[in-house]
């Protein structure tokens, strides 16, 4: 974006043309088509729906929010896009889409008393007494941002594609044949004899013979390559290096201090504790009651039938609430209980409990960060006409050095690198960043050539020069020599373990004991837990366990584990027997059920796409976040 609009970005007039495109940015949202469809900010278009910025953004931002809580370092805008996290959004929306369509298409309807019967029978809103209880009804909703009329056209939507749904998969069920023999393969479980065959099992191998070292040398030649290497010179045009230079004086920095002032202000913010009542009677029992010195909260336990959850809303600022209840809240005194205030949701009582004031942070206080931004602010424009006297230059037959020298460009010389960003140690070296972008330049341009001006990522601009291209080649034996050498004894130490593992299963396959097998040759035997077929057991890796279930009782067994071998002997078979274990045949079942009904509904959602086409534009979609 910095190359593409650098050529006027000092202006005000684009400043202003800036603005308006960040508000056009901010409309802009997400598929199976992908196209670009000029002005249109829809996400995708489901037949003839349209699925806005909006939609996708809120669906996306749920699931953020809610990985946000398990993931200990949280989780970005840049890192969800990465996850897939729109993608799976706006196909869950087009999912939901394609199953209105059919229903309309179909003219399938719930009637008003079955919405409202399948409301009262959700166990969301059952009260103590375990019947609907409407106060709790409308406090969630509220809770949640919610009316009754929003609510209710949900729940009637998801009947009618649950209705269409059902009908598509009902009868989906698993053969008995199926789940029997499902089920005694993953119950059955199985107990060896273990031993860890780890390389001081077998004598070190010796040196190896120069004809040894050349035999292995030429045979793993390509064991032995070096990458393709450059030396490259990276010069680099940073924002941040501009801005060091720029002076800021006491009366700008002053001027732009005064005019960011709501940045520095933090609004007061209120604990706020709130009891909602069905009617004005209740409510003004309520106040008396609270003014005569009862407990808030027992107040609310007795007439709203609420708990402490429900009635703390905890720190809001004034803005969080909605306008009838702001302004009774924000001119409580603390510990005072408002007189009844009315909103769609019922009669409401609040009270608040702490008070944080309002307050402004001081010029001192922001002066460094503060700085930084007005030199920022004002090394944008220089980069930019740098960057454009760069570009001019180039074209005019100037070389890397001369331009490294006219715009005082910071420079960083590498003597090896790879592809990879490796030096000949196979240590990385540490590059401007993004490095990918310097690194592509670096291998992009010939020995002696200089890479186009490129960005760096919102941070400026950079060049590569390479200075030298060495191409990939096996390395000498003279140069290779140690690692030819760690690698033939790797490959003995290997060989020598599998001939012993092997040498253990013969004489164990042929009558002895593995207890006894390792004993003569001085090696520790452990006995497994139960394993299954996907069991991870330290002792046990998944190509032993492979192995071990499709052994017989007593037989022998081994498995390569990484740098060991691992040696086992068959001891039990506990098979399954699914007529005892009656609720895992059923979560099985239910299991297979699940899957095969999803795979006929997203089968089925495919045949809708048929009917009613779908089109994602994923120049809006990257724009979603």
């Amino acid at each position: 974006m910095l190359q593409a609009i650098r050529s006027k970005s000092e202006t005000y007039i684009v400043k202003i043309l800036f603005a308006l495109l960040a508000a056009t940015f901010g409309l802009w949202g997400i598929g199976d088509i992908f196209r670009n469809w000029g002005t249109d900010t829809s996400v995708a278009k489901v037949g003839s729906v349209e699925i806005s910025v909006d939609q996708v953004g809120k669906e996306a931002r749920s699931e953020i929010d809610q990985l946000r809580q398990v993931l200990p370092n949280g989780l970005d805008a840049e890192q969800a896009k990465q996850l897939g996290i729109l993608n799976t959004a706006v196909e869950r929306i087009i999912g939901g889409t394609l199953l209105d369509l059919e229903t309309r298409r179909l003219k399938l309807l719930v009637s008003n008393d079955a919405v409202r019967q399948a409301i009262v029978n959700d166990p969301t809103f059952k009260g103590q007494t375990g019947s609907f209880d409407r106060n709790r009804y409308i406090q969630l909703l509220a809770a949640n941002q919610l009316n009754e009329t929003t609510y209710e056209a949900s729940v009637r939507t998801q009947m009618i594609r649950n209705h269409l749904t059902d009908a598509v998969s009902d009868g989906m069920s698993p053969p008995p044949a199926m789940v029997d023999a499902l089920y005694r393969a993953r119950a059955e479980r199985r107990i060896a004899d273990i031993v860890t065959l780890t390389p001081a099992a077998v004598p070190a191998p010796p040196t190896p013979t120069e004809e040894q070292i050349s035999a292995y040398y030429n045979a793993h030649k390509d064991d032995f390559r070096s990458p393709e290497e450059r030396a490259i010179t990276v010069a680099t045009l940073k924002l941040d290096d501009v801005a060091s230079t720029i002076a800021v004086p006491p009366d700008k920095l002053k001027a732009e201090y005064e005019s960011r002032q709501n940045d520095y202000q933090t609004p007061e913010q209120r604990n706020i504790e709130q009891m909602l009542l069905p009617d004005e009677a209740t409510a003004k029992t309520a106040k008396s009651q609270l003014d005569s010195g009862k407990d808030f909260a027992s107040v609310a336990k007795t007439l709203a039938n609420a708990d402490a959850s429900s009635t703390n809303l905890g720190w809001v600022k004034k803005d969080d609430l909605p306008e009838q209840l702001a302004d009774v809240a924000f001119s409580l005194p603390k510990g005072k209980a408002s007189d009844p205030v009315q909103t769609s949701f019922g009669w409401h009582i609040l009270t608040v409990t702490d008070i944080k004031a309002a307050a402004t942070q001081s010029l001192d206080s922001v002066k460094a960060a503060l700085t930084k931004d007005i030199q920022r602010d004002a090394a944008g424009d220089a980069v930019a006409k740098t960057a454009n006297d760069i570009d001019d230059a180039t074209a005019g037959g100037a070389t890397f050095e001369q331009i490294v020298q006219k715009f005082g460009l910071k420079t960083q010389k590498v003597d090896a690198i790879d592809a990879q960003g490796h030096g000949p140690d196979g240590k990385p070296i540490e590059l401007p960043q993004p490095s990918d972008a310097v690194l592509q330049q670096a291998f992009t341009a010939g020995q002696g050539e200089t890479s186009p001006l490129s960005e760096l990522g919102e941070d400026g601009y950079f060049l590569v020069h390479v200075d030298k291209v060495t191409p990939a080649a096996v390395r000498p034996l003279s140069d290779a020599r140690k690692d030819v050498i760690a690698g033939w004894q790797a490959e003995q130490r290997k060989d020598a373990l599998e001939k012993l593992a092997a040498s253990m299963v013969g004489d164990v396959n042929g009558g002895k004991s593995l207890k006894d097998v390792a004993a003569a040759h001085k090696l520790t035997m452990t006995t497994s837990e139960p394993l299954s077929r996907t069991s991870d057991a330290p002792t046990a890796p998944p190509s032993l366990i492979a192995a071990l279930f499709s052994a017989k009782p007593n037989g022998a067994v081994s498995a390569p584990a990484g740098d060991n071998v691992v040696v086992a002997q068959l001891k039990t078979i506990q098979p399954a027997d699914p007529a005892q274990d009656q609720a895992g045949v059923k979560k099985l079942t239910d299991q297979l059920s699940a899957s095969m009904k999803s795979d006929m509904l997203d089968a089925y959602t495919r045949t809708l796409r048929t009917t009613f086409p779908v089109q994602i534009n994923q120049t809006n979609l990257d724009h979603v976040l």
